[in-house]
């Protein structure tokens, strides 16, 4: 265990999106460090964060109530003092490459579909519809998967939108979401 480890917090949710909004707002919200994300199967995703108890219980409580707002927020945990083994059942830690990351300072859109098909009609949808840059593709079980775009507020917005109808025409849409200027540490964490 690291030094540092006053405390862990956990939080599980159900689909990347929620989890990525929860995340943005713990790291916002609170000064903790982001360690790491893990895929636990069935569309379940767990984030962990350290600090101090206080900014730890601040973060996961931010993070429960922004990640609810859009979605389902399975659990919510922290660890005061973890035993120092714990780290054998946490995800890889996260380390940011080549010192400073560099921050975006426009805005990411995510649109979760259940299954494939809906998810490439909707990137289609979202590179035609606006000016973005289409970063990732995010595969978490459960037949869950994402598309993560980036760009201006305005053009995010829109390419989500289309994104959001293409999907649903043609499967299931499980969700779509805007993060304007996404805390320090996000993007990279979970592009990677």
């Amino acid at each position: 265990m690291a030094k540092n480890m006053e405390a862990l917090g956990m939080l599980e949710a159900k689909g990347f999106i929620t989890l990525v909004e929860a995340t943005d707002a713990m790291l916002k919200a609170a000064n903790v460090e982001f360690i790491g994300w893990d895929k636990v199967g069935s569309g379940l995703v767990s984030v962990f964060i350290i600090g101090d108890v206080a900014a730890v219980k601040a973060g996961t409580d931010a993070g429960a109530t922004s990640g609810g707002r859009i979605g389902e927020i399975v659990s919510v945990q922290v660890i005061p003092r973890p035993h120092d083994d714990i780290n054998k059942v946490l995800p890889p830690r996260f380390v940011k490459k080549g010192g400073e990351a560099k921050p975006i300072d426009n805005a990411i859109g995510l649109v979760e579909t259940r299954g494939l098909v809906a998810l490439v009609e909707a990137t289609d949808a979202m590179a035609k519809a606006a000016n973005v840059e289409i970063m990732k593709k995010i595969q978490i079980g459960g037949g869950l998967v994402t598309t993560v775009v980036k760009g201006d507020v305005g053009s995010v917005r829109a390419a989500v939108e289309a994104g959001a109808n293409a999907a649903s025409q043609v499967g299931e849409l499980v969700g779509s979401h805007i993060i304007p200027r996404p805390a320090d540490g996000v993007v990279e964490a979970f592009m990677n």
